[in-house]
């Protein structure tokens, strides 16, 4: 088994990214995620329009692509694949600074190397930080999964959702009181 190393926010923060990575931070532990394929692009995109649409019609919050990093605890720092935000938190960010909190609204693409138990410990550290949802999607696999890959994504097929259903529970989110929904 190898050692954690745990770094500081302000390391964290100092920190400069190669072309070919980004980086998340887990309580402390500098997690290095390699930056998404086409596959998982198209998957993303497809979503990105659906919720584009929405808000067009239903100006009621701001969509937020993997380039931002929501702060979810002291030294938690995480980056959605594609997040949602009410209007009035939105309204509330600091644009020199990381988002503080989770988004409303989570979205995460999950590719066949996701560990289930990474995706796990990431989606309750959304709904600990305030999330309203978390969608976990999976993308398509062209070649046969290995046993490892098969268990990811048997482990989340329950969070599975059609881009229909997503703008169907983007709708029901935006009429919940969310000082008073009950997180799992």
């Amino acid at each position: 088994m190898s050692t954690k190393t745990l770094i500081s926010v302000a390391e964290f923060d100092r920190l400069v990214e190669p072309d070919d990575l980004r980086y998340e931070l887990d309580k402390g532990e500098l997690i290095e995620m390699t930056r998404p394929r086409v596959g998982h692009n198209r998957v993303v995109m497809r979503l990105t329009r659906v919720l584009l649409q929405y808000l067009q019609k239903n100006p009621v919050g701001e969509l937020f692509s993997s380039d931002n990093l929501f702060v979810l605890g002291p030294a938690t720092k995480r980056a959605p694949d594609l997040s949602f935000m009410l209007a009035g938190r939105a309204s509330t960010i600091d644009p020199a600074k990381d988002i503080q909190g989770a988004p409303d609204l989570a979205i995460e693409v999950l590719s066949p190397s996701d560990k289930a138990a990474a995706m796990r410990r990431k989606v309750k550290q959304y709904f600990a930080a305030g999330a309203s949802t978390v969608l976990a999607r999976a993308m398509p696999v062209r070649r046969r999964p290995t046993n490892q890959e098969r268990e990811t994504l048997v482990q989340f097929a329950r969070l599975e959702i059609s881009l229909d259903d997503l703008c169907c529970r983007l709708r029901e989110m935006l009429t919940i009181d969310f000082g008073s929904k009950e997180r799992s």
